[in-house]
């Protein structure tokens, strides 16, 4: 039975058939021949009917000739005779040939041959010229006597032979269908037996590879098949289902632990045309690739975002000094600004005193000790208004130092900025705010540039302006001097004295107008330095919103590391 199961499937389909086909031909051969054997006794039989029948034929024609009124008549009846007996002897020849072995029928045949031989002889040479010679008497004589008996013999053999093929006829379609039935029996029972064994053998185990494959199709890799020794197709077609599960088990399990982070398996293929194996080993190897770039750049972020951070509280720390040092030049703007005016005051008031000293001196000598007092404290006044312009031009040069601070705050805000934007384009799209952040601070330090610009030219034209309120007010003091002289000596005419008092009211007046001059120039410093105050505000809030989106990107980068961390490569 195992040789049987073991053999290939096309093999026992062949050896299944083959029996069924044999059995079919034993059927196909038992009717054959027992439906031959039928058909040649039955031929027998006929012949045998028609051997009855020419003899009855020739014995009627032999008496139908004898009883004939003429001549003529009596030839025309004999001339059917030799008809009979030709047939006759050609159905006694058919049945030697049949039965001439036969021990039951041979021996019939033979006697039944002799007879015929005798009756013919006797009817050519003895009844045949009687009634020729019209001799009807002796024709009959030998036709009811020696014709008759054998006659009679003759139909026993004929009746007695037609019997025996008759029973054998019915004897042999009985056992023809006997064994029609039995070996019908037997290959329908066997044809049965076959299709229970193909059933169980084929059938059977493909049935539940067949459910196995469908519910592996749906997804359940835990259906199994029993292992057996079997070398056929099936048994081949069950152990490469077996391992082709074993195989998907594998897999699912190398999946399960990808999904769980675990990218160490190595997965082999189980053939170079694995391809479900080969792709699921190319998947792990690029996952570990991409994992492996992903901690390096969670590690490049993580630098990158602690530099960032560095810079922005750099840049914070450095616009906080800034906003202090523009905190303080405005306040020493403020003080120059009151100096100035000030300065104005009492050049406005030193111009209203000459105009008075001008008055006066058209009084007369006796105003000349008033004159003298007056241009004391002109002399007093003139001395402050240098010192005060002294003192601005000082603090003019203190601005123009903090203004240089200020514009080298702004190229290294520029320059960080410039380095905040490249760090983002490295971020790529995490980096997008902090790129906007990083283009507001070189924004607000372009901006911090073209104010400390536009506060040194403001600062050069104070410049200006002190020089020239320097050089009047030396002249002034020199024609307070020349003044004072002249009082001294008691004023040496009244005309001197006026000409003194209006140079002096002239100089007081340009004194007044540069004062004024100067008070607008400390405005416009006092309203750059507003501005550049809130250049370096807006610079320390762009700076503030940096650190926080250097402080989001570092946690960003923390938040990736701790994502690919949970990843073994």
């Amino acid at each position: 039975m195992n040789a049987f199961i073991n053999l290939p499937t096309r093999t026992k389909l062949v050896i299944s058939f083959s029996l069924v086909i044999a059995l079919l031909g034993i059927v196909v051969a038992t009717a054959y021949f027992g439906l031959n054997s039928t058909e040649r006794m039955e031929r027998s039989l006929v012949t045998v009917a028609e051997l009855r029948a020419g003899t009855n034929g020739q014995r009627a024609a032999m008496l139908t000739a004898i009883l004939a009124p003429d001549l003529t008549t009596k030839e025309t009846l004999l001339t059917d005779v030799p008809a009979y007996t030709s047939t006759n002897h050609a159905h006694v020849t058919f049945l030697t040939e049949m039965h001439g072995d036969d021990p039951d029928l041979g021996p019939s045949i033979h006697v039944l041959s002799s007879l015929l031989d005798e009756l013919d002889h006797t009817r050519e040479q003895a009844v045949i010229p009687a009634i020729k010679a019209s001799k009807a008497d002796e024709a009959t004589a030998i036709a009811l006597g020696v014709q008759q008996e054998r006659y009679e013999k003759i139909r026993a053999i004929e009746r007695d032979f037609s019997e025996i093929l008759r029973t054998r006829i019915e004897s042999r379609l009985l056992w023809t269908w006997s064994i029609l039935g039995i070996a019908s029996a037997i290959a329908i029972l066997a044809a049965l037996a076959l299709v229970t064994l193909l059933t169980r053998l084929i059938a059977q185990p493909l049935t539940e590879i067949t459910a196995v494959a469908d519910r592996i199709a749906q997804g359940d890799l835990n259906s199994t098949l029993l292992v057996d020794d079997r070398g056929d197709e099936v048994g081949v077609l069950r152990e490469a289902f077996r391992r082709m599960t074993h195989s998907l088990s594998d897999l699912a399990g190398r999946a399960r632990d990808i999904a769980s982070g675990d990218l160490t398996a190595r997965i082999q293929p189980q053939s170079p045309q694995d391809v479900l194996g080969t792709a699921f080993a190319s998947m792990t190897e690029n996952l570990r690739d991409v994992i492996g770039e992903l901690i390096n750049a969670a590690d490049v972020l993580n630098s990158s975002t602690a530099e960032i951070s560095a810079a922005t509280m750099q840049i914070a720390a450095s616009a906080s000094e800034t906003a202090a040092a523009v905190t303080q030049t405005t306040a020493t703007v403020a003080e120059v600004k009151q100096a100035t005016r000030t300065s104005s005051e009492i050049a406005g008031h030193v111009s209203d005193q000459a105009q008075k000293v001008a008055d006066v001196s058209r009084l007369g000598r006796a105003s000349v000790d008033d004159v003298a007092t007056g241009m004391t404290r002109i002399r007093g006044h003139m001395d402050s208004i240098a010192s005060s312009i002294l003192r601005l031009n000082a603090q003019g040069q203190t601005i123009g130092e903090i203004i240089t601070t200020v514009d080298d705050l702004a190229g290294q805000s520029k320059m960080l900025a410039i380095n905040a934007s490249m760090e983002a384009a490295k971020a790529g799209v995490e980096g997008k705010g902090f790129a906007v952040v990083a283009q507001e601070v070189k924004n607000l330090a372009e901006q911090s540039r073209l104010a400390t610009a536009r506060v040194r030219t403001i600062l050069h034209e104070i410049e200006k302006a002190t020089s020239a309120a320097v050089l009047t007010t030396e002249e002034g003091s020199k024609a307070v001097d020349a003044g004072l002289r002249e009082s001294s000596a008691a004023g040496d005419s009244i005309a001197a004295l006026s000409e003194s008092v209006a140079e002096s009211a002239h100089s007081s007046s340009q004194i007044a107008v540069t004062s004024q001059q100067q008070s607008l120039g400390m405005d416009q410093v006092s309203l750059a330095m507003g501005n550049i105050q809130t250049a370096c505000a807006k610079t320390a809030d762009g700076a503030r919103q940096a650190e926080a989106e250097a402080q989001r990107l570092v946690g960003l980068g923390k938040k990736l590391t701790k994502l690919v961390a949970a990843f073994k490569v």
